[in-house]
């Protein structure tokens, strides 16, 4: 199985069935039970939820529209990936800081775009990150303590939930993934939030087994009377679950009821899930690629869907349910779109105009099939065209689908060359970076 597969195989498929001059909108997207998440549907396959070409079009046009200025300095802007990219795992590339220092230096403009994040703010994640990329430089002759990232040029996979869950904020909402996620929740102004650990554990036995694996038949559970007040409006995964087989129980019977102890299922009862990472597969220091969220949410949605064939539910009412699975994260135009508009606040700083987005990434199914997807809509509205560059330096191999790359490279060194080369407007833009 080619490792650069996600759980969108038949995204290309749906995208152009949505994408011709003629799209309208559906009837049944108005009456949407998540016509309030400002991400109108998108059918593909389970996933449904995600933006349409059309909403991103308007969103592009209101929102993210750079004017042509011929007064200004023109250069490319550089949308990097992270794993894969700059790091596998905790271990940083060397050549990293020599990479961005160029950029820095030649005042092009950079943004970091992941589907991961930790459970990490942006400010967080850009502190971080800077002093990781400058402890693993080996491109200078002494340590240099540079800011390689900012908190206005990262998106994490769960940036979106700021501003596209706003409605949320002031309810109930269970927040999955690892401790860190809490933090983030709060700091992002949701502030009714519950962690996967916290509710797990105020109802110890909807989990029957211990962290080890063997069951919880070594304690007596008193009799004592549950309370199940929570009421969740909405599942909200930050990031992977700290404990795969718990997240994936509990989910499933919150999905089926608010009073998961008392009701095993209330035909009225549905709650959006939220997923802020569709990759099936990422890149640590393990010298072969692991699972990651999408694997999560795979599991979890075959699990729901069996769990409620058990249950004798009518087929129309299975399907309806698995469209309450809300997707956001790379390929889909949302992300990129807060890339976008991150990476031209960046040039207006400088006062520079953006000629040409590049995405670099190691991911054909995220990171290159995201930079088609916008390049055709950015060719439709007659803005700045995308291009995808891929390289070896994680989950991609050779002889994979590369989803459209324009080039494919060893490392972000010779991406970054290739995109300062092709858009040599001014003579700082091709200055050589360190290799």
């Amino acid at each position: 199985m080619a490792t650069s597969q996600t759980i969108f195989n038949h995204y290309e498929t749906a995208y152009r069935s949505t994408s011709s001059d003629s799209e309208t909108d559906s009837p049944s997207s108005a009456t949407s039970p998540h016509s309030q998440f400002n991400v109108p549907e998108f059918k593909l396959g389970f996933v449904r939820g995600v933006v349409t070409v059309r909403e991103s079009i308007r969103i592009m046009t209101a929102c993210l529209d750079q004017k042509i200025n011929s007064g200004r300095r023109r250069v490319p802007a550089f949308v990097f990936d992270i794993d894969g990219v700059f790091k596998n795992g905790g271990k940083y590339a060397p050549y990293g800081a020599g990479v961005l220092r160029k950029l820095q230096t030649a005042k092009i403009p950079y943004v970091f775009m992941t589907n991961g994040g930790g459970g990490r703010t942006e400010e967080q994640y850009a502190i971080e990150m800077s002093k990781k990329i400058a402890s693993f430089d080996s491109t200078a002759s002494k340590p240099q303590k540079g800011v390689y990232a900012q908190e206005d040029q990262m998106v994490l996979s769960y940036s979106p939930f700021k501003t596209h869950l706003k409605h949320l904020k002031n309810e109930h909402v269970l927040i999955v993934g690892c401790p860190r996620a809490m933090n983030a929740a709060e700091e992002f102004g949701f502030k009714h939030t519950t962690s996967m650990r916290d509710y797990a554990k105020r109802h110890s036995t909807m989990n029957p087994f211990h962290k080890g694996g063997c069951e919880k038949d070594d304690k007596v559970v008193s009799d004592e009377k549950e309370t199940w007040d929570e009421d969740f409006k909405a599942i909200l995964v930050f990031t992977d679950p700290s404990d795969f087989f718990e997240s994936l129980q509990i989910i499933t019977d919150l999905l089926l009821s608010s009073r998961p102890g008392e009701v095993e299922y209330e035909k009225n009862h549905r709650i959006p899930i939220v997923f802020s990472n569709p990759d099936l597969l990422w890149k640590s220091q393990f010298k072969f690629p692991r699972f990651g969220q999408g694997a999560f949410r795979l599991s979890l949605e075959a699990c729901y869907k069996a769990r409620m064939q058990a249950m004798n539910l009518p087929e129309e009412e299975i399907q309806e349910r698995l469209s309450d699975f809300i997707q956001f994260g790379k390929p889909y135009d949302i992300q990129f779109l807060h890339a976008r508009r991150a990476a031209v606040r960046q040039a207006e700083k400088m006062e520079s105009e953006i000629s040409h987005f590049y995405m670099v990434g190691d991911n054909p199914a995220s990171d290159i099939l995201g930079a088609v997807r916008m390049n055709a809509l950015s060719a439709q509205k007659g803005l700045q065209r995308w291009s995808g560059l891929l390289v070896r330096s994680g989950v991609y191999n050779e002889g994979e689908d590369p989803k459209g790359a324009s080039k494919i490279f060893d490392t972000v060194v010779q991406a970054v060359e290739y995109g300062l080369k092709h858009n040599s407007h001014n003579a700082q833009s091709t200055a050589k970076v360190e290799a």
